[in-house]
């Protein structure tokens, strides 16, 4: 089975367990060497089918890949947790761990050499228990991949003060992504 039939099946599997949710699935290229991992999706990117598609999201980060010399097309792009949130609150823990184990087996399937966390609920949804502030901005190791957490544009938007670490960060990973990829 290639990697599309094995997401597939996952997303069958996703969708029969949360029956009464909109789910947003991961996208891009298959055989990225780079997938993020956001936090969950935000109503504009369930309308536009893609994750981190919220205009003002978009905004910060669609940039920040320019001067990486990236573009979506050459990563995957997913979420730790699949599901909507009705009132736009934080998913709980109790539900970052229900999907926990699918971000799991997505990782399994995609093999990237790289994984970047944008914000604590990817990390926690990866089931690190570092908390962001100890390892954003560094490269550390996770399983048979290499891990690289930073800021989550939702978070720059909510504190402008911290636009500055992530733009940092995001320079820093041009010289993981030359380094590793």
């Amino acid at each position: 089975m290639d990697k599309n039939q094995q997401l597939q099946e996952l997303n069958k599997r996703i969708n029969a367990k949360f029956k009464s949710r909109t789910l947003l699935f991961g996208r891009g290229n298959l055989n990225a060497p780079i997938m993020l991992v956001s936090e969950y999706p935000h109503p504009d990117d369930i309308k536009k089918d893609k994750p981190l598609a919220h205009t003002a999201h978009g905004k910060i980060f669609d940039p920040l890949l320019k001067n990486l010399g990236l573009s979506r097309k050459n990563l995957y792009i997913t979420n730790a947790v699949k599901a909507t949130q009705e009132s736009q609150e934080t998913p709980n823990p109790k539900e970052i761990k229900q999907f926990s184990q699918f971000l799991r087996e997505e990782i399994k399937i995609m093999e990237p050499k790289l994984i970047v966390a944008l914000g604590s609920i990817a990390l926690r949804g990866l089931s690190v228990k570092l908390p962001l502030f100890n390892i954003r901005g560094r490269l550390i190791r996770f399983g048979s991949n290499s891990l690289f957490a930073t800021h989550h544009p939702s978070t720059v938007i909510q504190n402008p003060s911290l636009r500055l670490e992530l733009e940092k960060d995001f320079k820093q990973l041009t010289e993981v992504i030359k380094n590793l990829v």
